[in-house]
């Protein structure tokens, strides 16, 4: 220990130490910063989502149309840009580059940039004519799938398609950067593409009018033409911004290359990212089918605005589910990617236990919440300008179902991960394949036979989450080799839900009498901190593991 001690004094004393201790404080400014972008993004997407609110209500069959018409390139930005390919893309960059340098990376990069544009370009233009001809009725079932009146979803699906070339493009980009070690950029794409959205918004409402009634079809129609048009610039604004970044790793260079790079050709390569790529990308497409599906669905069976309520209440679902879920998956994958690539089945089982037992910690409580205070969060958020109280209504009863979903879809993401660490790209696939079709069937049952609203496919969600959840979870721990779990789990689990009980019974406890005193929004947000705080207490006292490796993991970084 004496020894240590004099090697880090003497370390310190010739520089050596300071300089690590900077590029510490450096990293760790970095990752504060970019996290900081992060949600900033996420807090100015839910603005976005609030004004558009304002601006197009809560019954507009137009902006059901958008709606509608935006889960066409979502599916294909899930499907060919981020995520999949993306990922796939950075980690064949990352061995071109230590195996043959920077200057082979940028051949790999720009020929790679190449492929996937002309990709993009081609599914983009096959998927504007189809939109074009597709009949308005499903063939046998006669189901109206775009609605009374489909022309308005052909138009607004046409002219969002080109978002896909923009926002795939900007992925493999960001991953480029990402992988020379450059991260504000990529952070602060997704900020310039919500604050030109946001601006796009904002124009439209002082053109327009704040407050255009519901039944006017053609003002809500040019409106919802030039916030296409808006989409589009946010996502050209979106790549522009990582070209200066670009320009200066050399990725964007097509000068003269050393020796090593020469002779080279990265054709193979692309086509090596893209087959990598597909297990991911048919993994995530089986959700975003899942979505589209629902968005359809709402479309044709639901009452004007039925699309556009549920489409609120999945973004309110979605914040707790990044901020906790998403984000935790994605920060322990790489660790579960080596230990299935050492084969090292105790420490990812061991890793994979951990933090969905940290999720879980989060997950619940934040599930309990958006039940209990569904109303008056939607009221908060969205009840302004033409969004009524019946659209609250609606959406609320939708987010109490889509509430009792957080959990197992952030335990499914996550496990799902720990069987592509595993190189299993099928069981994930087969499962979320069959899962679909029970959601499918289980919308129209409930949308059809039983006549529900929103609440009917939000229903349909919480219950296939589940059965998804259970199915994954056992196929996992029953694998050849797979050893026992630590101890604890039912134990921890508990601790946990008779705190997430506590939080919710003091949210409610605390709504009512606040809400009176002061503003619906003061009320809220005191509810919503006693909730938190119910759930800290109980768990502290409770002993709760996970919060005490919270706490320790933030006292590990402030040292």
């Amino acid at each position: 220990m004496r020894g240590t001690l004099e090697l880090t004094e003497r370390t310190i004393n010739t520089g050596e130490g300071a300089d690590l201790v900077a590029r510490h404080k450096r990293l760790d400014l970095r990752t504060i910063f970019v996290s900081g972008l992060t949600l900033v993004s996420r807090v100015l997407g839910f603005v976005r989502e609030i004004l558009s609110a304002i601006l197009f209500g809560d019954h507009s069959a137009v902006f059901d149309a958008f709606i509608t018409a935006w889960r066409v390139p979502n599916l294909f930005r899930r499907f060919l840009g981020e995520g999949a390919i993306s990922t796939s893309f950075q980690t064949a960059l990352s061995d071109v580059e230590g195996r043959q340098g920077e200057q082979a990376g940028g051949i790999f990069f720009r020929s790679t940039i190449r492929a996937l544009f002309a990709l993009l370009v081609v599914v983009c233009l096959l998927t504007m004519a189809l939109i074009l001809v597709l009949p308005d009725q499903m063939p046998i079932t006669g189901w109206h799938w775009l609605g009374a009146d489909p022309e308005p979803v052909r138009d607004l699906a046409f002219r969002v398609m080109p978002f896909v070339v923009f926002i795939c493009l900007a992925a493999v980009a960001s991953a480029a950067l990402h992988v020379r070690g450059r991260f504000a950029a990529p952070a602060l794409g997704p900020v310039v593409l919500n604050l030109v959205w946001i601006g796009t918004l904002v124009w439209i409402g002082a053109h327009f009018g704040w407050c255009i009634d519901e039944g006017d079809f053609v003002r809500h129609q040019e409106m919802a033409r030039t916030l296409a048009w808006g989409v589009l610039l946010a996502g050209a604004a979106q790549l522009a911004l990582l070209l200066p970044a670009l320009g200066r790793e050399g990725l964007l260079n097509r000068g003269s290359v050393g020796p090593r790079a020469a002779g080279r050709p990265s054709a193979p390569g692309v086509g090596l990212v893209l087959r990598r790529a597909a297990p991911l990308a048919f993994g995530a497409a089986v959700y975003q089918i899942n979505v589209m599906v629902d968005g359809f669905m709402a479309e044709g069976l639901l009452e004007d605005g039925g699309p556009t309520v549920h489409y609120y209440a999945n973004r309110v679902q979605q914040f707790p589910l990044a901020l906790v879920a998403i984000a935790a998956t994605s920060a322990v994958f790489p660790a579960l990617q080596a230990h299935g690539q050492k084969g090292d089945l105790v420490s990812l089982r061991r890793l994979h236990d951990q933090t969905q037992r940290t999720v879980a910690f989060f997950a619940i409580p934040a599930g309990i919440g958006l039940a209990v205070l569904a109303k008056p969060i939607l009221s908060v958020s969205f009840e302004h300008g033409a969004f009524g109280p019946e659209g609250v209504e609606r959406a609320s009863g939708a987010l109490i179902w889509l509430a009792l979903a957080l959990l197992p879809a952030g335990a499914t993401g996550l496990v799902a991960k720990a069987f592509y660490s595993l190189g299993d790209f099928r069981t994930p696939v087969r499962i979320s394949a069959l899962v679909l079709a029970l959601n499918v069937g289980l919308n129209t049952l409930f949308l059809v036979g039983w006549d529900m609203d929103v609440d009917g496919l939000a229903m349909a969600t919480a219950i296939t989450s589940w059965i998804g959840l259970a199915l994954m979870l056992p196929t996992f721990y029953s694998r050849q080799g797979m050893p026992q779990g630590p101890p604890g789990a039912l134990g921890s689990l508990l601790r946990t839900a008779l705190a997430a009980a506590a939080s919710g019974g003091a949210a409610l406890w605390v709504l009512g009498p606040a809400s009176e005193a002061f503003s619906p929004l003061l009320g809220l947000l005191l509810a919503m901190g006693s909730g938190l705080g119910a759930h800290l207490g109980v768990a502290f006292l409770l002993g709760s593991p996970e919060l005490k490796q919270v706490l320790r993991a933030r006292a590990g970084r402030r040292s």
